[in-house]
C-alpha cells in the first residue's frame, strides 16, 4: 500500500527575510547603537540584499522600531505581570519583581528588550516616545496598583512614584552596572540560580521599605 505523502508548512520566503533581519539588526543596534549602525551590515549579517530593508521595514527607522516593538512584545506575552491582588500583596509584589528581573537578567529569554532600551536610553532616538506609550506606560499602570497596595491609602502619587521608580533601579542596574559590579563585587552575579536570587534579594530588601514607609505613613510622629 503506498505511503500517504506527508505535507510541511515552509515558512514564506518574505517572512524568513524579515525574521533574518530582525535577528540581525538586534545584534548589530545593541553592540553599535541606532546612529551608527550600518544597514549595510545589517544586510550582510543576514544574508539578504540591502534592498530588503526598505522592502520590509521601508528604511532603517522603520526596521529599528520593528526590532523594539518585537523584543517589547515578546518579553510582555513571555512574561506577563501579575494581576494586583489586595487580599495577598506580598505574593503579588513578589511575582511583579521575579517578572521585572526576568525580563531584565534572564539568560534564556529570547528578547533582548533590556539591552536595547538601555541603548535607547543612553542615546535616545525619536523611537524613544513610541516604545515609553507602547510598552513602559501600559506595564508601570501594571505595576503601580500592585505598589500602592503595599504602601496603603495614606500615600502620595509622589511616594509611590519614587517606591516603583526604587525597584525599576535595581532591576535595571544589574544591566547598566554589569561592568562595574563584575569587577568590584563578582559575588553578587556569581553562582547557580541568579535571576531567582536576585529576584529574592530585591523582593526582601524593597518589601522593608516599603512597610517602613506605611508605617510612617500610618503613625506620623
Amino acid at each position: 500500500m503506498p505511503s500517504t505523502p506527508t505535507t510541511t508548512q515552509r515558512t514564506p520566503p518574505g517572512e524568513e527575510t524579515r525574521t533574518a533581519l530582525l535577528a540581525a539588526a538586534t545584534v548589530i543596534f545593541i553592540e553599535e547603537g541606532f546612529r551608527a549602525a550600518r544597514v549595510q551590515d545589517i544586510a550582510q549579517r543576514a544574508g539578504v540584499r540591502l534592498s530588503a530593508i526598505n522592502y520590509h521595514f521601508g528604511g532603517k527607522d522603520g526596521l529599528y522600531r520593528a526590532v523594539l516593538q518585537h523584543h517589547a512584545e515578546l518579553a510582555v506575552s513571555r512574561t506577563p505581570f501579575p494581576p494586583p491582588d489586595p487580599t495577598h500583596p506580598h505574593a503579588a509584589f513578589e511575582a511583579a519583581v521575579r517578572t521585572l528581573v526576568r525580563r531584565f537578567l534572564d539568560p534564556a529569554s529570547e528578547s533582548r528588550i533590556a539591552a536595547l532600551m538601555l541603548r535607547e536610553l543612553v542615546n535616545p532616538t525619536e523611537a524613544l516616545g513610541m516604545m515609553i506609550e507602547r510598552f513602559t506606560r501600559p506595564q508601570m499602570q501594571q505595576f503601580r496598583p500592585i505598589v500602592a497596595a503595599v504602601l496603603g491609602p495614606r500615600a502620595s502619587e509622589e511616594q509611590v512614584a519614587r517606591a516603583m521608580f526604587s525597584v525599576l533601579s535595581q532591576c535595571m542596574g544589574y544591566i547598566s552596572a554589569r561592568p562595574l559590579v563584575e569587577r568590584l563585587m563578582p559575588v553578587a552575579l556569581a553562582g547557580d540560580d541568579l535571576v531567582e536570587r536576585i529576584a529574592a534579594h530585591i523582593t526582601h530588601f524593597s518589601w522593608g521599605g516599603l512597610i517602613a514607609l506605611r508605617d510612617a505613613l500610618e503613625n506620623p510622629t
